[in-house]
């Protein structure tokens, strides 16, 4: 449907994750312009969490037979919805492959073992988010440091940083989802050194790599060493997201390594020493040529049976990438968009330290897992920082969840 045409009877219903467009008045007027110009109604049902009960009750709004126009879906649950039937492929229409053209690739999701684009970002969804190192710039100076730049940096870090009675690095293993972020900080670098790491993750998948391989080993290694060489803070298994925050604000450690979802929470902190914030591109592992950030996103996905709205649907998305739509609303989030061109709009100095890092950024390996190998791994992985568990064991334990879901065909290569 061209802009302008009207429709009185295309009411389309959303199902909501990431930014919500009823309280962030940079979205809602996307949605509001598109609806004046085009004669249609919205009913924009913003469904909080994203986790397990978003899972849950998408599922349900997009299967009870509503005339759901899109879902905005947390990347990490593409492939379980494709696996399911649920998603429908993106590149069917002339109009939405104008849409997808503006979209860097790297921002196409597809299903498992398929070429079909399910899902993608765009600025409307809350934009897009990579990964890095915050550092207090003032501690390390005090220990006459400059930000690491590889694993061995982190752990020469220790001795000056424990003078100062901090360590480098502080993690919220405590909070069991964040540790697969360190799976999918260090493993990709490490099977970059021979290849490619998404297809390193997808031979996994399929059972040709076992997950106790020596690529593998080696990155659980890597991460217990973080504990037993002393750059991880003790008790950063316990720690939880906002612990996290606070041990960093306090002094208790001079970096974390995580998003940057979180730079409005630390630039909004209440410091006990001298704080000047700082992001780094992560730290690589010996033999990386470089770091590889991750790319997190809620994006767009439009369920598998077609609706009445789905016409509209495709001229609304068509308007929402447009480059003058798509920065305006990263001018008023402040938050970083798939199309590079829109994040000249973001006015923070330190959330502009991000942007040369999506340069490097890749698909995070654990949106290409089973939910249940990702569920494992948070698990094994906080057993590893805590000192509980060994490298062997842990490769052991997720290998026969591996093989428990091929034996049971809910494997996405059975």
């Amino acid at each position: 449907m061209s802009p302008g045409a009207a429709s009185s009877d295309a009411i389309t219903v959303l199902v909501g994750s990431g930014a919500d467009p009823n309280s962030r008045p940079a979205l809602r007027k996307v949605y509001d312009d598109f609806a004046a110009q085009n004669g249609v109604e919205w009913d924009i049902r913003f469904l909080p969490g994203g986790g397990p009960e978003w899972d849950r009750r998408a599922r349900a709004a997009i299967t009870s037979g509503e005339d759901v126009g899109f879902v905005a879906i947390n990347g990490q649950q593409v492939r379980g919805w494709v696996r399911d039937g649920l998603l429908a492929d993106l590149g069917v229409s002339a109009e939405m492959s104008t849409v997808l053209d503006r979209v860097p690739v790297q921002y196409h999701l597809t299903g498992p073992g398929e070429d079909k684009v399910r899902a993608f970002p765009l600025a409307i969804t809350g934009g897009v988010h990579t990964t890095g190192v915050y550092f207090n710039k003032a501690m390390l100076d005090a220990a006459g440091l400059q930000p690491p730049r590889t694993f061995a940096d982190l752990r020469a870090a220790v001795e000056p940083l424990s003078a100062l009675g901090a360590a480098p690095l502080v993690h919220c293993s405590g909070d069991v989802i964040f540790n697969e972020m360190l799976i999918t900080w260090v493993l990709p670098m490490i099977a970059e050194r021979s290849g490619d790491p998404i297809q390193f993750a997808e031979s996994t998948i399929r059972g040709e790599t076992r997950y106790d391989s020596p690529e593998w080993i080696e990155a659980f290694e890597t991460i217990a060493d973080l504990t037993t060489s002393g750059v991880m803070l003790e008790g950063s298994a316990a720690a939880d997201y906002a612990t996290m925050q606070q041990l960093v604000l306090q002094g208790k450690a001079a970096m974390t390594y995580n998003g940057s979802w979180l730079l409005p929470e630390l630039l909004a902190g209440s410091p006990s020493v001298d704080f000047d914030l700082h992001v780094a591109a992560p730290p690589t592992v010996e033999g990386a040529e470089r770091p590889r950030p991750i790319l997190a996103w809620t994006g767009i996905g439009l369920p598998a049976d077609a609706g009445a709205s789905r016409e509209i649907i495709h001229a609304f998305l068509e308007y929402a990438s447009r480059p003058e739509v798509d920065r305006a609303v990263v001018e008023g989030l402040q938050s970083y968009s798939p199309i590079p061109e829109s994040n000249v709009a973001i006015e923070n100095e330190v959330a502009q330290e991000f942007l040369p890092m999506f340069g490097d950024a890749i698909t995070p390996l654990d949106w290409l897992w089973e939910p249940e190998i990702t569920a494992e791994l948070d698990s094994q992985v906080q057993a590893l920082v805590r000192g509980d568990a060994d490298p062997a064991s842990v490769g052991s334990a997720v290998e026969a969840v591996a093989q428990e879901l091929r034996d049971s065909g809910r494997s996405y290569y059975p």
